[in-house]
This record gives structure tokens, C-alpha cells and sequence, in this order.
């Protein structure tokens, strides 16, 4: 039996999952053998293409993703009247709970609302297979608004097939229309399952990607994976591990990257004196951009720390937690850690300060950065999702840490709205804005530096 309360609930706060056995929009022969490798997932939502697969196959499989409690899909990848009514009865005879795609006709429609399945075609001008589409955003939404004053129960988007900005017409379409939208196609890595979850559309495809690996591990193992990313589980982690490959060139090589990496490098040139016998930890190295401070280096996303590694063979790396790092009680005279903290919530920061304590020797030192509270509220700026979403004051900080550490020092970054200069005056200003971004506004800069020096 479908999951009734999923089909009849189309407000979810987090967008579903639905899998799709497909690959480049055809269904894989061996559906039925994948299914029954994943059916203990976390997915509750399947479905496949109209292609291939011989009908006694399509009911068979149906039949028994019914009878694990899944909802079922049917997408249809046809572009005229007599294809997409064929879709439709194909649909109706296998038992689905709803139709996906097809160009929207009257006769289908008609012929769902008669048959008890949901219909959500597709929007926009559609070619290909894979699909690709084309059209204008308002266009689109004009299109759904009818579609839906018709009887249709939702819409399929294929917004990663889209020849303008994916983004910019999921966000505007998704605002336009009151009603349930899956987003399908090309949803294949962490970044752009980001962008979904911030998106918020009911539902969401995935199919080839699977096929292909692109979020690591077996078959069931990416669909967990997938689900516990969308439910905030590991998905930091998993963003880093997925961008890790370019991550140095689409942040850091740029002026606004290299203006943030030159501030930062002053402040840690003033604080680290790297020829002392000392013994200095980053968490959370990444790819290795400051770990030249460092003697150790420490990353959960074994992706970025591959490329850390590569950069720095005389660092010892470890693969671990902030949280729960696995060194030895007082093993460090320094701990720094840099773009971090601002992505996690207060609890884990709380004990990420408690294990640096743990791991400091007794007069140790803890540098970190943590985007300015005070300069947010001044602009009224607020972050939704988890990347960059958590900042504080220092009177903030200092209750946080207060018996543990005390705050040797504060450093401000980036007085200037930088990103919203010429990329050529950037370099010019540095000098300028690091002087006033460290004089006695510096708690209204972008980003603030904090030294802690342990207490006991």
C-alpha cells in the first residue's frame, strides 16, 4: 500500500527522495534485482521510465514496490498526445500512484483524474532524450498555474536540464506555484543536493547518478547517503568530500578568495611562530591552505584531505572528528581551525571547544574565525542554510568558553564589502582595510579572528 500520508501531505518541510532506476532516461534492465538490494533504504518513493521494460515487468515490479509500502512513479519522457496517453494507461495498468512527464494535453489529464492517478507533466519547451529544456521562466510558471487550475496534482520541473540558471527558475517557479513541484534530472552531487535542500521543492529525482557513483558507495549506501544529507546528517562532510576537487581553485583563486587568504595569513604570521619546537594543530585542514602553520593536520572529509596531503608530505594527517579527534590528553601547545565553526550549530561547537581544551597543553592556545554577529545584525544579514549560518560577539564567546579559556586576542577581516568592489581595486585596499578592520571597530568586520589561551 502507498504511503497515503506522504501523497496527501504536500507541504513537507524536506524534499523527498524519489529514486528512479533509470539511466540517461531509460529504465536498466535489472530494476527489479536493484530494488530489492535497496528496499530496506531510507527511500520511500520509487520509480522508473516507460522504456524499456516489457509491461508484465513494469506491473510485476509495481506490484511488489507496493508491497513494500513505497509510493510509485511513472515518468514518461514523451512529447506528443498519443505517447503521453499511452504513458498514462501504461501508468493506470501497473498501478501507479502517479504520472511524471509527458506535454500536457487535456485527454491526459482527463484520463488521470478518471483513473485515480496524480498527473504532474512537464513545463517549458522539451527535446531530446535525456530531456533537455528550454523556454522562459515566466512562460513556465504561466503554464503550471493553468495546468494546475485544470486538475493537475503537481509539476515536473527539470530543473537541472534547464539551458538558463537552474537556480534562478526553481526559486522564482517554486515561489509562483502553489503546488507540488519534483524537481528531476541531473541532480548529481552534493553541491546541487544543497541547492535542493534549500530550494525545498516537494519531491526530487535521482537516477543516473546513482548508476554512476556519484555519491559514494554501493547502490543502497548512496540512497542512505542521499537521505541522511537531506535530514542533516554528515552533510557537511559530504558537501566537502563532493567539492573537494576544485575547491582551492573556485574559492581561492580569485581576488576576492586571495584578499581573504592575505588578511588571514597576516593574522596567523603575527600569532604562530612556525620555527618554535612546538607542537601545532589545524582542524579541519581541508586541502591544506594553512596548514604551512602546522605540524599536524586533522579533516573529516577524507576527499579534501588526500589533496592536503599531496601538499604537505611533512605534516602528520589524521582522519577524525573536530569532535572527537583521538589525541592524547594535553598533546599540543597550539590548535588553530579556520572557516568551521561558522558551519555548525552551537552544540557541536561547544564540543569542539571542550575537546581543544582536552587536547591543549595547560597554557595552549586555540585560534579560530567566526563570521561578526554585530556586523550581521548591523546589516540585517541572515544566513538559512548551515554553510557560513553561525556567528557570535566576544561577549557571546566569552560565556561560552568562561572557566575554560580566556580571549588573548581579536583580529578583524574584511571592513570592506569587498565582493562588491571591482575585482581590479581589491588588491589596492588591502592594506587599508586590514588597518581598520584591526582598529576599534573591529567587531563590526566580516569575519573575526579570536585567540583563546587555556586557562587550567
Amino acid at each position: 500500500m502507498a504511503h497515503q500520508s506522504f501523497l496527501d501531505n504536500t507541504d513537507n518541510n524536506k524534499p523527498a527522495l524519489v529514486v528512479m532506476l533509470t539511466k540517461d532516461d531509460f529504465t536498466v534492465m535489472n530494476a527489479a534485482d536493484i530494488f530489492e538490494q535497496c528496499k530496506d533504504t531510507r527511500a520511500t518513493c520509487w520509480g522508473f521510465k516507460e522504456h524499456p521494460l516489457p509491461l508484465p515487468q513494469m506491473k510485476q515490479l509495481y506490484s511488489r514496490m507496493k508491497s513494500c509500502g513505497k509510493t510509485t512513479f511513472l515518468e514518461v519522457v514523451a512529447y506528443t498526445e498519443e505517447e503521453g496517453l499511452n504513458g498514462a494507461k501504461m501508468a493506470a495498468e501497473c498501478g501507479c500512484d502517479i504520472l511524471m512527464g509527458t506535454c500536457f494535453h487535456d485527454s491526459i489529464n482527463n484520463y488521470c483524474k478518471d483513473n485515480g492517478l496524480r498527473y504532474m507533466p512537464f513545463v517549458g519547451q522539451i527535446e531530446g532524450r535525456p530531456s533537455i529544456l528550454g523556454g522562459t521562466i515566466d512562460g513556465m510558471i504561466a503554464e503550471a498555474r493553468e495546468y494546475i487550475s485544470k486538475g493537475a496534482f503537481g509539476i515536473d520541473l527539470l530543473a537541472y536540464r534547464y539551458t538558463g540558471d537552474p537556480v534562478e527558475l526553481c526559486q522564482k517557479f517554486l515561489k509562483a506555484v502553489d503546488a507540488p513541484v519534483c524537481m528531476a534530472g541531473s541532480i548529481d552531487s552534493f553541491k546541487r543536493l544543497q541547492e535542493v535542500k534549500e530550494l525545498s521543492p516537494w519531491t526530487f529525482t535521482i537516477g543516473s547518478a546513482f548508476f554512476e557513483n556519484k555519491f559514494g558507495g554501493t547502490f543502497p549506501e548512496q540512497i542512505d547517503r542521499v537521505c541522511d544529507y537531506m535530514d542533516g546528517v554528515n552533510e557537511v562532510v559530504d558537501y566537502y568530500d563532493t567539492i573537494a576537487g576544485d575547491y582551492d581553485q573556485s574559492r581561492f583563486n580569485n581576488s576576492y578568495g586571495q584578499f581573504i587568504d592575505a588578511e588571514e595569513r597576516k593574522v596567523l604570521d603575527q600569532l604562530i611562530d612556525t620555527k618554535a619546537p612546538t607542537q601545532r594543530l589545524e582542524i579541519a585542514c581541508g586541502t591544506g591552505r594553512l596548514t604551512n602553520y602546522a605540524t599536524h593536520g586533522l579533516d573529516a572529509s577524507s576527499e579534501m584531505m588526500k589533496i592536503a596531503i599531496k601538499q604537505h608530505p611533512r605534516v602528520q594527517f589524521k582522519q577524525a572528528s573536530a569532535t572527537d579527534t583521538g589525541y592524547q590528553d594535553s598533546s599540543f601547545d597550539l590548535v588553530y581551525s579556520f572557516h568551521l565553526l561558522m558551519h555548525l550549530d552551537a552544540d557541536t561547537i561547544q564540543k569542539i571547544f571542550s575537546e581543544v581544551h582536552r587536547i591543549l597543553k595547560p597554557g595552549g592556545r586555540f585560534i579560530f574565525d567566526i563570521p561578526s554577529k554585530k556586523r550581521r545584525h548591523l546589516l540585517h544579514h541572515s544566513q538559512e542554510s548551515w554553510h557560513g549560518g553561525t556567528e557570535l560577539s566576544s561577549d557571546e564567546l566569552k560565556q561560552i568558553v568562561k572557566g575554560s579559556f580566556e580571549i588573548a586576542s581579536e583580529h578583524g577581516i574584511m571592513m570592506l564589502p569587498i565582493h562588491k568592489l571591482p575585482s581590479g581595486m581589491r588588491n589596492s585596499l588591502q592594506g587599508f582595510d586590514f588597518f581598520i578592520a584591526n582598529g576599534w571597530m573591529k567587531e563590526y568586520s566580516s569575519y573575526i579572528i579570536f585567540e583563546l589561551k587555556k586557562l587550567s
